[in-house]
């Protein structure tokens, strides 16, 4: 009987703690004035993939200005529903340096120094491209 108590325990709190678990997957992290968001259904876009596009942001005086990519592209199955699309950002002349495969709610960012215009793409999806403008 003492077994089976044991027994019966363990698998109580084995169920306990499944179901407590977060089924709804990654977050996004918190908004930055950096941000460029990695649509739903990037994959199947152009310019439309990245939001905003172009991105605009100023140097304002600092030695840099830093570029955040989102993805929040869950692909058919909806965020954070077991779908979901990854993405490489690189850039189309060298300017930074190409991003790890994003998974969704993963993060790239690059620090820019010099007013400009910088074109990218994804490296896994070219039919997906944006620019950043970076005034002074």
């Amino acid at each position: 009987m003492h077994r089976a108590l044991i027994a019966l325990t363990t698998v109580s709190l084995f169920l306990v703690g499944a179901c407590g678990s977060n089924p709804s997957g990654p977050s996004n992290p918190p908004s930055t004035p950096g941000d460029i968001d990695i649509v739903v259904g990037a994959s199947l876009l152009t310019t439309g993939a990245f939001s905003p596009n172009p991105k605009t942001v100023a140097l304002g005086g600092g030695a840099s200005i830093a570029v955040r990519w989102v993805n929040t592209d869950a692909g058919s199955g909806g965020y954070g529903g077991g779908g979901g699309v990854a993405h490489r950002i690189a850039s189309d002349n060298g300017a930074f340096t190409t991003s790890p495969t994003l998974a969704p709610g993963a993060t790239y960012s690059v620090n820019l120094t010099q007013a400009g215009t910088y074109a990218f793409h994804c490296e896994i999806h070219p039919n997906m491209v944006g620019t950043i403008t970076v005034s002074p």
